[in-house]
């Protein structure tokens, strides 16, 4: 580690998955100094608390057992987030996949340089909650990930890193946020290697180009068979492996977590299935797709061959 990096500090402010793996490729090469967090959250049908995916990684990782963590529903507001900015001063402070909105006086004195925000999509395409799904279910062959200051505007701050990573059609939201999450973080390491504090460059964004990406509402994780089959196997991707596009066979939902393009030259309506070579295809709007990993109500994941051979479909038989 060169002299630069190793006087460098910074603080974290994150929540979700894709903030839990970012911390956890940061803090293999240097601990932040404090943390920030959302609290234990209702879920399920219980109603039971759950912790967040950063909650749960601080909680089991032995690594963060002496770092100040900061539960909290307001941080730009919370008395202890504030004093920790003011009196352990850090460097920056990164922010990613964190649920809550980033004001003043934290953006301020969150560390000498702001709040630098890891963003898996290349800025300014893609400003919002799912930029990765919404690439996806563009059918997308290129997105990124962009390290970028914060300011009060969404997702418009001035650039410090961006880089490209291709769209592969084994790739769903997970591989490419873990993609995204190495690419980030290892960017970020090199350059704060090799750049003084004072020598970070950040790039004004070019608003005319900016796209959004809205968070996924409910309505569209069901499947619409009557879309084209490019669409459809966009959108399946998007939602895998969480929270899974749906559709229903015989009354009962099923979720699909993995569908493959289909080359073959069917005919029938919408959302019928056949067997193809042991394949389970389904006819869509235009085209068709294949079914490779589905999660029928009540069981486990399966292959969808599996799936296929218990389901014993008839002739002419649709998923709605």
């Amino acid at each position: 580690m060169s002299e630069r990096c190793s006087k460098l500090s910074y603080a974290f402010f994150g929540a979700g998955s894709f903030s839990a793996r970012c911390l956890e490729l940061l803090s293999a090469w240097k601990r932040p100094l404090w943390v920030v967090t959302s609290p234990p959250a209702a879920s399920g049908r219980g109603g039971r608390l759950s912790s967040s995916p950063l909650g749960r990684l601080i909680a089991e990782s032995g690594v963060f057992r002496d770092v100040p963590v900061f539960e909290t529903r307001q941080a730009s507001s919370d008395e202890r987030v504030l004093d920790a900015a003011r009196s352990a001063q850090v460097d920056v402070a990164i922010v990613t996949d964190f649920g809550q909105v980033i004001r003043e006086p934290i953006l301020s004195c969150g560390g000498r340089m702001g709040c630098v925000n890891i963003h898996p999509s290349l800025l300014p395409k893609y400003r919002g909650a799912a930029p990765v799904q919404r690439a996806l279910m563009d059918c997308r062959s290129v997105t990124g990930v962009t390290l970028f200051k914060l300011i009060p505007a969404m997702d418009s701050g001035p650039v410090l890193l961006r880089m490209e990573i291709e769209i592969g059609d084994a790739d769903d939201a997970g591989t490419l946020l873990e993609r995204a999450a190495v690419a980030g973080v290892g960017a970020f390491v090199e350059y704060a290697e090799t750049n003084g504090i004072d020598e970070w460059n950040f790039t004004p964004q070019d608003e005319l180009a900016a796209t959004y990406a809205p968070k996924i509402s409910a309505e569209e994780e069901r499947i619409d068979w009557k879309r084209p089959a490019n669409e459809i196997f966009g959108l399946v991707r998007a939602l895998s492996p969480k929270p899974g596009a749906w559709t229903t066979m015989r009354g009962k939902r099923l979720r699909v977590l993995g569908v493959g393009r289909s080359n073959a030259g069917l005919e029938g309506k919408p959302g019928e299935l056949t067997n193809l070579g042991g394949t389970a295809v389904v006819i869509c709007g235009h085209g068709s797709v294949s079914l490779r990993l589905v999660q029928a109500e009540g069981r486990k994941i399966q292959n969808a061959a599996e799936w296929w051979n218990g389901l014993r479909a008839g002739i002419g038989e649709c998923m709605i």
